[in-house]
């Protein structure tokens, strides 16, 4: 891909993503303040480079992303931060920052450290996308536009999880239940042709299989992850299929997936995260070329994704003569290659979900 597309690629996926990605405490204090989401200039700590995925440690090797390494820690070679001033401000009477403490066989928790394996055109922009802009109000006032919930039901042995907008008072949320058509969709990126069916945001219900604090769940066929990008604006919208939770442990009060360090929050690869949950599915190439990045020129998530200039025509995905996107994927939906892999790895806090 020539330099300067890669570079427009690259910084507008950047701004696009770190404008929803707001979860846990991380490297700075106030982004404002330095105005380019950079290191506090207030603090003496330079953040570790992010790997965007494996490091030396053995816990973070990655084998497959299909199943990826789902206790990571920060890296053993990792050093203490020199001050926690910057993260001072949030809780530490639970081991995961928890908001809400979680009682009873109901327990409702959001997703906090995200790490990304899989595509390996995100994993590349994690350092820039994700862990500068994961951080809850406590580090830096993040944009808390990307809020993933999953509401656990132990004596149902069900999970219901989806996306939410903003929260009011940064604790609790409220899934989201609204349909997005592309009229929403042209508005955002003029001449993009969207969806021809309305996007449903409404989350999912699916049993979970327990064995003692860890569960799998069973496959979502379909869900759509909102990404609230601006107060009032439609969504970016991530539309995944065969989506699976594996793996996930959870603490023994109920309040916990997988724990925050912070004494090494200034640590850019972890954010001084450990994870303690998987989420595998896919994204097919069509669903992709629907969906817009205002912020990446209105060019499409398949674009992006691809990360290919010969597999792109314009701002979208290039298709054969017979209209339809070639096998450009790593994933299978129905035919081979029609689809990218999403695999991540996950840390979760304790908060409040309304009904």
């Amino acid at each position: 891909m020539h330099h300067a597309r890669m570079k427009s690629l690259v910084c507008g996926l950047c701004w696009a993503l770190g404008s929803f990605l707001a979860i846990g405490c991380n490297e700075l204090e106030d982004a404002t303040a330095t105005g380019d989401g950079g290191t506090d200039a207030a603090t003496s700590d330079t953040p570790a480079a992010d790997t965007g995925g494996a490091d030396a440690n053995g816990p973070c090797t990655l084998s497959s992303p299909e199943d990826p390494p789902v206790s990571c820690p920060p890296a053993a070679t990792a050093p203490k931060c020199s001050t926690t001033t910057p993260v001072s401000t949030c809780p530490t009477d639970t081991a995961c920052m928890a908001l809400t403490k979680q009682s009873g066989d109901v327990l409702s928790l959001r997703m906090g450290r995200i790490r990304l394996w899989s595509p390996s055109s995100l994993v590349a922009l994690a350092p820039l996308a994700v862990d500068p802009n994961t951080n809850l109000k406590c580090a830096n006032g993040g944009g808390a536009g990307f809020n993933w919930l999953m509401q656990i039901d132990k004596k149902a042995a069900t999970l219901k999880t989806g996306g939410a907008d903003r929260s009011a008072d940064g604790k609790s949320w409220a899934f989201s239940t609204v349909k997005v058509d592309s009229s929403s969709l042209d508005a955002t990126c003029p001449g993009f042709k969207g969806p021809t069916d309305p996007i449903d945001l409404s989350p999912v219900t699916k049993s979970i299989t327990l064995s003692g604090s860890t569960f799998d769940s069973a496959l979502i066929d379909r869900i759509n992850i909102p990404i609230f990008e601006a107060p009032g604006a439609p969504p970016i919208i991530l539309p995944i299929q065969g989506m699976q939770f594996k793996k996930v442990t959870l603490s023994a009060d109920g309040t916990c997936v997988g724990s925050w360090d912070k004494d090494h929050w200034c640590d850019q690869d972890s954010g001084g995260w450990t994870t303690g949950g998987a989420v595998i599915g896919k994204i097919t190439v069509e669903d992709a070329d629907h969906v817009p990045l205002r912020a990446a020129g209105c060019q499409s998530l398949c674009a992006v994704l691809a990360n290919d200039a010969t597999k792109i025509s314009g701002k979208v995905c290039k298709r054969g003569a017979d209209g339809k996107i070639p096998a450009i994927g790593n994933a299978t939906v129905t035919t081979t290659g029609d689809a990218f892999l999403l695999s991540t790895t996950f840390a979760a806090f304790g908060v409040t979900i309304s009904p």
